[in-house]
């Protein structure tokens, strides 16, 4: 009987792990045209909510949004640029491993973006905006990311 209880253990830890093992997904399969349409997009929609952002007013000065208005101004600039450079390298005919970097750059705005505006009051048309601009990112993470989980609306 104590033999049976290592066997036992072993099963039920097994057990345990394929599900985990199973639920890591896979890439999609790269499909350039796909990606590129969506390239073209996510600059159309980078640059809605720059123009968007500019077009409004910083806050006062002095208050707490202030410093972060002007932040959250320089990382959209960013992701603008970025999601440029991505379009431009998959125009010119990079794959996945061409622009692979270029889309964990602009991740990595986006998460900083993400994590400022959940500081600051944003207007309806920015939250439009921005929502434009996760819908294309979301459609775009599954061939960079097998295990990207989609974007939601900041929590402010």
């Amino acid at each position: 009987m104590a033999v049976r209880r290592p066997s036992l253990a072993i099963t039920l830890v097994l057990a345990a792990a394929l599900p985990l093992a199973a639920a890591h997904a896979e890439l999609a399969k790269w499909d350039q045209a796909k990606v590129s349409a969506l390239s073209k997009q996510l600059v159309e929609t980078t640059k809605a909510l720059q123009d968007t952002f500019a077009t409004r007013p910083p806050p006062t000065l002095g208050s707490n949004d202030s410093r972060d208005y002007y932040r959250l101004k320089q990382v959209v600039r960013r992701i603008r640029q970025e999601a440029g450079s991505l379009d431009s390298d998959l125009r010119a005919g990079g794959g996945m491993e061409a622009t692979q970097n270029s889309y964990e750059s602009l991740m990595t705005n986006v998460r900083d973006a993400r994590e400022i505006a959940g500081r600051i009051f944003a207007t309806q048309d920015i939250k439009d905006r921005a929502t434009a601009v996760r819908t294309v990112l979301n459609q775009i993470a599954p061939y960079y990311d097998p295990d990207a989980v989609p974007l939601e609306p900041s929590m402010r």
